[in-house]
């Protein structure tokens, strides 16, 4: 059995165990400079797919009277989506008391789609001027 303790480098003397561990060490560090080469970071974002592109620009009304709301969404994905809208006056006082709205859950596809919504104004309500605000949630 043959054990090296010192090698011979031209006229210097250098130990096995540290020119084994050197190699190991330097063969390590090249092989992961390069696979962090190869390494590569892409940006992802993940978009809202739907977007409201028609509603009413007013609405008027009377007391008794019900009234369509024809909405445009728009799906830019591939997949189907449940949306439910949410509906909500300035006044929530005179939208408890008063208003009702449609509350249903329609199934959007790829493309343009037009839903109907619809609020009910109840007969004794009195005369005002209000703000609607529309919200979609996709479930």
């Amino acid at each position: 059995m043959i054990v090296l303790r010192y090698i011979t480098i031209r006229r210097y003397q250098v130990s096995a165990t540290v020119l084994i561990a050197t190699v190991l060490l330097v063969s390590v560090a090249i092989g992961a400079a390069a696979y962090l080469w190869a390494t590569r970071t892409i940006p992802v974002s993940v978009q809202e797919p739907l977007a409201v592109t028609n509603y009413p620009a007013t609405i008027s009304t009377h007391p008794g009277e019900n009234m369509t709301l024809n909405i445009t969404i728009t799906d830019s994905a591939s997949a189907d989506f449940a949306v439910t809208l949410r509906f909500n006056l300035n006044d929530t006082t005179y939208q408890q008391s008063y208003v009702q709205f449609s509350n249903y859950t329609y199934s959007i596809v790829p493309g343009s789609n037009q839903i109907q919504g619809w609020l009910k104004v109840a007969g004794n309500a009195p005369p005002a001027d209000l703000q609607l605000t529309v919200q979609f949630e996709r479930e």
